[in-house]
């Protein structure tokens, strides 16, 4: 019976190290020999152990401690962003074009159960180094967006869905442009990808308050708050050709996705589309959803 080895999901942000000659095999054989090693999976253990005495952690999802996310919960947040899906129908402020159609938007999986505790956990309370946990589904949804909404061999740009001045302040850093920069550094990306902050909000908007909390009525209340940024960046783009994608972490009603891409096209560039990392649950479905704690 022939042995099938299971594909690894998470593959697509992942490089492969180049082997060059023996000697290179050899070396990486050596290498991999000492890590499977009695004695280092020993250290290891013990520093593990060492460092959750020292510094302990509770899991984001179901707070088992020893580890930022557990391996239950990495593994239902995994099978449950396997397959990006379309989910543009959710959101009623999206952008519609001449023949009546919302603006495409491909979700790495539904705001509900692991994943939304990991994207509460990386935004809300300052921790940056679940970064490497969320760059795999957003690569996976990445490179579906870019097969399916964007003509073969025309350039990409991937275009962060900006951030309030206080916002940033308060946590300390941009989360998805930490996202983004992270998915660049993989190098999975093809070498037509663009990674740009083309979008920006206006100074005068900068301090009033997030989408957080608001109703759904006063997120949509959103319309002239950005402008285009990237000095002559985006006038460059558009005689290229380029095709924008949108990438934003989780799309609720789609207000902030509309806006981004009027100012775009302003600018003179074609937004084909969005990528989110998670998409909240249309009404008809939010009976079935479950807390994640």
């Amino acid at each position: 019976m022939k042995d099938r080895k299971r594909p690894d999901p998470d593959a697509i942000c992942k490089r492969a190290l180049p082997v060059a000659g023996v000697a290179a095999r050899t070396w990486l054989g050596r290498v991999d020999a000492w890590w499977a090693h009695g004695a280092a999976y020993a250290v290891r253990s013990a520093m593990r152990g060492t460092a959750a005495l020292l510094l302990p952690v509770d899991c984001v999802c179901c707070r088992r401690p020893d580890a930022v996310l557990c391996a239950p919960c990495a593994r239902a947040m995994r099978t449950a962003c396997l397959r990006p899906r379309r989910v543009e129908h959710r959101a009623e402020s999206l952008p519609l074009n001449h023949r009546n159609e919302p603006l495409p938007v491909v979700a790495a999986g539904a705001y509900e159960h692991e994943l939304a505790a990991v994207i509460l956990a990386f935004k809300n309370r300052q921790m940056p180094g679940l970064v490497g946990i969320l760059v795999p589904p957003l690569a996976r949804a990445v490179k579906s967006a870019i097969d399916t909404l964007v003509e073969p061999g025309a350039p990409v740009v991937l275009v962060p869905v900006p951030t309030r001045l206080q916002a940033r302040n308060r946590r300390g850093y941009f989360p998805v442009g930490l996202l983004l920069r992270r998915l660049r550094r993989t190098r999975v990306l093809p070498d037509r990808v663009l990674v740009a902050g083309l979008v920006r909000y206006r100074a005068t908007r900068q301090f009033t308050s997030a989408q957080k909390g608001k109703g759904r009525r006063a997120r949509g209340a959103v319309r002239n708050s950005m402008c285009a940024g990237g000095g002559g960046l985006p006038a460059r783009l558009a005689v290229l050709g380029a095709r924008v994608l949108l990438v934003d972490d989780v799309l609720t009603t789609g207000s902030t996705l509309a806006e981004a891409k009027r100012v775009l096209a302003e600018a003179g560039l074609q937004v084909c589309g969005a990528v989110v990392l998670a998409a909240t649950p249309a009404p008809d479905e939010k009976r079935g959803v479950r807390s994640t704690r």
